[in-house]
């Protein structure tokens, strides 16, 4: 009776203790999930203290082939039709991750700019005018890496200014 017992009783203790194990091996599981669905690429700004996210086409690119050693960050949101909003920022002639303070008119060209936020506010930045400050703190191609932080001024088409603040971006090829 007691041999019985001692192995009814291991049968017991070995079930709870394969499925204390399926448990963790499925939290671990989430868990993972939940990190890789927070390492989603974007890209967010708020322009004059309204959020704006790009919701399509984030795209980043570390010295591409065809450009004079070129950081590219862009961005889209909206529809993609006339009523579509993009963002992109170009900084050419750059090693790698730096604090880049820019405005229009500067010796590399590199440009800042939003387009089609609405239909009388066609344009900001680019040759309408920029000053934007732009942290790169990771860059590298091969994976494509870029990740970044901005904050500035884009001037308008109709001589307005957006003011950009806690601008961020996050791509992982």
């Amino acid at each position: 009776m007691n041999k019985q017992f001692l192995l009814l009783l291991y049968g017991v203790v070995l079930l709870f203790s394969c499925n204390s194990t399926t448990t963790k091996n499925a939290a671990e599981s989430i868990t993972v999930a939940e990190e890789k669905s927070i390492a989603v690429n974007y890209l967010s700004m708020k322009i004059n203290g309204k959020e704006w996210k790009a919701d399509s086409e984030i795209f980043g690119a570390f010295h591409p082939q065809g450009y004079s050693k070129a950081i590219l960050i862009a961005g889209s949101k909206g529809a993609n039709n006339k009523t579509e909003q993009s963002f992109n920022i170009n900084l050419y002639n750059t090693n790698g991750p730096a604090v880049f303070e820019i405005e229009n008119g500067n010796t590399d060209n590199n440009v800042v700019q939003l387009a089609g936020l609405s239909e009388e506010h066609f344009m900001y930045g680019s040759m309408m005018g920029f000053n934007m400050k732009i942290n790169i703190t990771q860059a590298s191609k091969n994976p494509t890496i870029i990740e970044a932080t901005f904050t500035g001024e884009l001037m308008g088409n109709a001589s307005d200014k957006l003011l950009i603040t806690e601008g961020k971006f996050y791509y992982h090829e």
